[in-house]
């Protein structure tokens, strides 16, 4: 059965639902979350998962649709790693292989890679496609960031 990981719920002590899952396994997958979120890792989506967006969260959060294959997407990961670093325990990051979670990428629309998408507080959606530079990564962010609105 896939797990359903809302964004929400990433923020807020994780909610799943699937089979066999115990609440040893849910809260060692929470905790593992919780410290890439403090140490600015991405977490990184499984391809039995799903996300929600549109809901607000606590915070801003940053997606990356990519795959391994692309060379934009290889040339925009480092940045992508370095942005999070700077964010870190403020804003989550998401990356999605759309090779391993075709699913996610279907459900978003995401026909070229790579593409970003920023979802703020609110849980609207700003979507970019192609390669963005760290300025432009930043400039992204800082557009959703509660205390600049």
């Amino acid at each position: 059965m896939r797990k359903l990981i809302s964004f929400l719920a990433i923020v807020a002590m994780v909610s799943f639902i699937g089979c066999n899952s115990t609440s040893t396994k849910q809260s060692a997958e929470q905790s593992a979350w919780e410290e890439a979120f403090a140490q600015g890792e991405p977490i990184v989506l499984a391809p039995n998962d799903t996300i929600e967006f549109g809901v607000p969260q606590p915070e801003p959060i940053v997606v990356d649709f990519w795959a391994e294959w692309c060379p934009p997407c290889r040339e925009f990961s480092p940045i992508f790693h370095k942005v999070a670093k700077q964010y870190k325990g403020a804003v989550r990051f998401i990356s999605i292989n759309v090779d391993s979670c075709p699913g996610i990428a279907k459900e978003y629309g995401v026909g070229s890679i790579p593409t970003v998408l920023i979802v703020s507080k609110e849980g609207t959606i700003n979507r970019n496609v192609g390669f963005m530079t760290e300025n432009q990564l930043v400039e992204s962010i800082e557009a959703v960031m509660p205390e600049k609105k």
